[in-house]
């Protein structure tokens, strides 16, 4: 046998699950199970449980995980096995972006005028400089070290089963847990199941409900597959009755992309539609639960009465069951597995002719026609200080905080979350007008960083983003779990335009972000 024979004949050297790998799974299990679920004293405390039960167990694994990293440098070097590459030489633009939007939070707080605040997040929801180094430190430990196992998911999906019919439960005032004993009525009807605030219980929705949606559309495990589906359904019914706008802004885009993105393949297609059809079936059921109970429930926005009450999606319903369908007999029947390429095409085109409808509507109502009184969905058209339950006063007042704020502040801004204290001199007027006194946010998450960490560390917030979302679509044909993990990402980056950032979900959205580029990481 010549040389080059042996040569091609020698085994490839592929990397051992390890410590290092078994302890990211281990924190994932733990993070995926206790996070969603903790509490100890009903909503009053929701937020803090959930900050430091994420802060004691990441601070945790990054300490365990930085001593297993040194053991493994010195064995190496011990042995003379080191690798080519400088720690250095394996940063990605993700990495120099995050490692920016750190050194810009630093900036920030030291010339903040409320440093001590800027550190510890305590003028607003905790996202102070701690919390994004914390967040900083478990990215880089879970994108190094991670391999995925899907026992992780198949245990996340069951937690996330629980907290999505507790949320429906709780939206028909059926309280298992006692969570509302003792609060009247403005708590119960903002405040739902584990998560707390409407609001942030529909971003829970969006950070999860995607992910679950592919890993159903590309699993091999059947069991897990129809795990899958149910908390995908289950998810929007429980998104539905968190009754926050803010999760149809995240989802509808979304939902539009994963079609585009599998528009061309037959069986990712019927396994789209089929998700579909038992999302809007589980809306549809919550009608049939109400009628049950009495119709006794929380109040619902035209978005949700839509899906739930309206016999128009009743014929939404039937076509994605007819498509799903069709599609599953021109895959057995006529063995077909691609459509023509013009599918994408006339995707493209619906979405464009339907972006400028949209935008045409907006237009007409906010600055041509002011007068005309809108109801229902059609009041999203018209924007003005009472849009989106004042969010249009705050943000037109933010934008007048940024324009007056001097040059440091419009680079680096006042200090992380202190936004309070931008605010404070318009708490009169907001008092006098809607009845609020006070606010720690702009009910817009890059407003919220444009004040608070200037242009620079809104940029850098951006790029670590953008950066992260064009590598996993460039890894997503090779590893569909790329996808898996940065389409919650890109459903939550659309709805914090009308949301509001805290750790009682915000850790989610890192640690999908770390997951995406663990795998973009490891496939390229």
């Amino acid at each position: 046998m010549s040389k080059q024979n042996k040569k091609k004949s020698l085994p490839v050297k592929t990397a051992k699950y390890g410590v290092p790998n078994a302890l990211i799974n281990y924190y994932l299990v733990l993070f995926f199970t206790v996070f969603p679920l903790i509490f100890t004293n009903k909503f009053s405390n929701i937020r803090h449980d959930k900050l430091n039960f994420f802060l004691l167990l990441s601070c945790t694994v990054i300490f365990v995980e930085l001593i297993a990293f040194i053991i493994a440098y010195y064995e190496k070097r011990r042995t003379g096995i080191l690798t080519e590459k400088k720690w250095y030489q394996q940063l990605n633009l993700t990495d120099f972006a995050f490692g920016a939007l750190i050194v810009l939070y630093i900036l920030s707080t030291i010339f903040s005028k409320y440093p001590i605040e800027s550190v510890t997040g305590t003028q607003g929801r905790n996202n102070g400089l701690l919390l994004f180094i914390v967040y900083f430190l478990i990215y880089i430990v879970i994108s190094r070290f991670y391999v995925f196992k899907e026992y992780v998911f198949a245990v996340f999906a069951c937690v996330c089963f629980a907290v999505f019919l507790l949320g429906i439960l709780n939206f028909f005032y059926i309280d298992p847990l006692g969570m509302y004993a003792g609060y009247g009525k403005q708590v119960t009807d903002d405040f739902t199941s584990t998560i707390g605030n409407k609001n942030l219980m529909s971003a829970f929705c969006c950070l999860t409900v995607p992910a679950f949606l592919l890993l159903f559309m590309n699993t091999k495990n059947n069991i897990l597959k129809y795990l899958y589906l149910a908390v995908t359904a289950l998810g929007f019914a429980s998104m539905l009755c968190s009754d926050s706008e803010s999760g149809f802004l995240g989802f509808a885009p979304i939902t539009a992309l994963i079609l585009l993105y599998y528009s061309r393949n037959v069986s990712m297609l019927k396994k789209f539609f089929t998700a579909i059809s038992s999302m809007l079936l589980c809306a549809k059921l919550l009608r049939v639960f109400a009628y049950a109970v009495g119709d006794v429930k929380k109040d619902l926005g035209a978005m949700q009465t839509l899906f739930i009450y309206d016999n128009k999606i009743l014929f939404v319903f039937a076509l994605a069951v007819f498509i799903s369908a069709g599609l599953y007999l021109l895959e057995r029947k006529g063995n077909v597995h691609e459509l023509p390429r013009a599918v994408p095409w006339i995707l493209i085109g619906i979405y464009t002719a339907v972006l400028i409808m949209l935008i045409a509507l907006f237009i007409n109502y906010t600055f041509i026609d002011t007068d005309s009184k809108l109801d229902g969905i059609m009041t999203f058209f018209r924007f003005n200080e009472k849009w989106g339950t004042h969010r249009g006063y705050m943000w037109i007042k933010s934008f007048e905080i940024f324009k007056n704020s001097g040059i440091k502040n419009a680079l680096i801004g006042c200090g992380p979350d202190t936004f309070y204290s931008a605010f404070s001199p318009y708490f009169g007027e907001l008092y006098e007008r809607f009845g609020n006194s006070s606010t720690n946010c702009a009910h817009n998450e890059y407003l919220n960083y444009l004040i608070t960490t200037g242009i620079l560390g809104l940029s850098a917030y951006i790029a670590v983003f953008v950066s992260a979302v064009i590598k996993a679509v460039k890894t997503a044909p090779k590893n569909y779990l790329s996808l898996v993990f940065i389409t919650p990402v890109v459903c939550y980056l659309f709805q914090s335009v009308v949301n509001i950032a805290t750790p009682v979900v915000t850790p989610m959205l890192f640690v999908f972000l770390a997951l995406s580029q663990a795998v973009a990481r490891k496939t390229n």
